[in-house]
């Protein structure tokens, strides 16, 4: 294991198993990045399957941050816990934060009998396929067993209260956060700022089929005018593509300049393409594939949909509010505490097209209406979601276990 001998004492150490650099590792790199200012030194810990250092781990290192990449098979290599078991040895932390099931388990098994804290992020749940929603039924339990539990959103807690009877003083509340900004700056760095690493992929196989660095100002010319409806998110079932498209269907009778563009990939793509083909709305419907820095792009955007049926507080949803996008979204998870209905946004009942396609046609006909929801939208994001509170909150939590942190409260 690649661990840094000279590194000052470590005290944290958080763990994410991903092969993928979507929106909690954004939240956790950032996070860390503010952390080490306010007298903790971060170490993050990803694993390292079959020799293949994670974007997550790569990107990390690009912005200073101390990395170890546990080396294993595969998931299921039990060679993971000693490795594991070696590096709370060697560094001896107060605290590890777990950010999904597999580092839950692992680090549960890895620290017995060491003395270490857990804490265990948690942002909820997917209904991909089987061994997807299996894996997470396991979660909820090893929640049970970690020292304390961070969520997004307070439905979230509320959920961990009645499903698996964790004591309210045992869950805190921290939302996930985005920077806010009048006006998206150009990066003049040649080696890229720090938005740049953590906002685009620095290898060609992560790229997809969304816009590489420096072709991200031109990538939605090929739909001047016309009116841009957008979402972006895994395409599988929970997020709730199906029934935008269907809203979509309703919106076209009534708006033909309009088109829908939706961004990201995943396993339903092939059967959302036949369903738009099948209701005769294809032409108006783009699948533009994964895009590395979708905010980038948001201010080409009229209106913004979140349809998702589940949700914990989606990243996505915070960049197009920070862009000051008027948004319609479903009143999920942690949504309504971030959407106020009139107020920051539009809200529509999950499964329900005709509802979502009637509130998407009233932001694309009153103008006035789009651009107050949109302001209001930013300046709600601007001064409950910043990364400098959610480093505050969670400074908090870390208090409560880490003795060099005491001075904190």
């Amino acid at each position: 294991m690649n661990v840094l001998t000279d590194t000052p004492r470590i005290k944290m150490i958080h763990v994410r198993a991903s092969n993928f650099f979507g929106g909690p590792e954004k939240q956790i790199v950032r996070h860390l990045m503010l952390v080490r200012s306010r007298g903790v030194v971060p170490l993050l810990c990803s694993f390292d399957e079959r020799r293949r250092q994670t974007e997550l781990v790569t990107r990390s290192r690009e912005l200073g941050l101390t990395c170890v990449s546990v080396p294993c098979v595969n998931a299921y290599d039990p060679r993971q816990i000693f490795h594991l078991r070696s590096l709370f040895l060697a560094e001896r932390p107060e605290i590890v934060c777990t950010h999904d099931y597999r580092s839950n388990l692992l680090t549960r098994l890895a620290k017995r009998g060491l003395g270490v804290r857990q804490v265990a992020f948690w942002r909820g749940t997917t209904r991909e396929n089987l061994k997807v929603r299996l894996y997470h039924r396991m979660e909820r339990l090893l929640l049970k067993a970690a020292d304390h539990v961070v969520v997004v959103s307070e439905e979230q807690r509320d959920s961990l209260i009645s499903s698996v009877a964790l004591s309210e003083d045992r869950i805190s509340v921290v939302p996930n956060a985005v920077d806010v900004e009048s006006k998206r700056k150009e990066d003049t760095d040649e080696r890229g700022s720090a938005r740049d690493i953590l906002a685009s992929p620095q290898t060609e196989s992560a790229v997809g089929s969304g816009p590489r660095k420096g072709e991200r100002r031109g990538f939605l010319d090929r739909f001047s005018g016309k009116t841009l409806v957008a979402t972006s998110g895994r395409l599988s079932p929970e997020k709730g593509h199906e029934h935008l498209i269907r809203a979509f269907a309703r919106v076209i009778k009534d708006r033909p300049d309009v088109v829908l563009l939706i961004f990201g990939d995943g396993p339903q793509r092939g059967e959302l393409v036949k369903l738009a083909r099948t209701l005769g709305c294809s032409d108006f419907i783009h699948f533009l594939g994964f895009v590395p820095d979708f905010a980038s792009l948001l201010e080409r955007i009229d209106v913004f949909v979140l349809p998702s049926l589940s949700e914990g507080l989606p990243n996505v949803l915070l960049e197009a509010m920070a862009a000051a996008r008027p948004v319609v979204a479903t009143a999920v998870g942690g949504v309504p505490e971030l959407v106020l209905n009139g107020a920051t946004g539009l809200l529509v009942s999950p499964g329900n097209s005709e509802e979502m396609a009637g509130a998407i046609g009233r932001l694309l006909s009153d103008t006035e209406l789009a651009r107050r929801l949109g302001g209001s939208g930013q300046e709600a994001v601007r001064k409950s979601y910043s990364f400098e509170r959610q480093c505050e909150l969670l400074m908090s939590v870390y208090a409560r276990f880490a003795s060099g942190l005491s001075n904190h409260e």
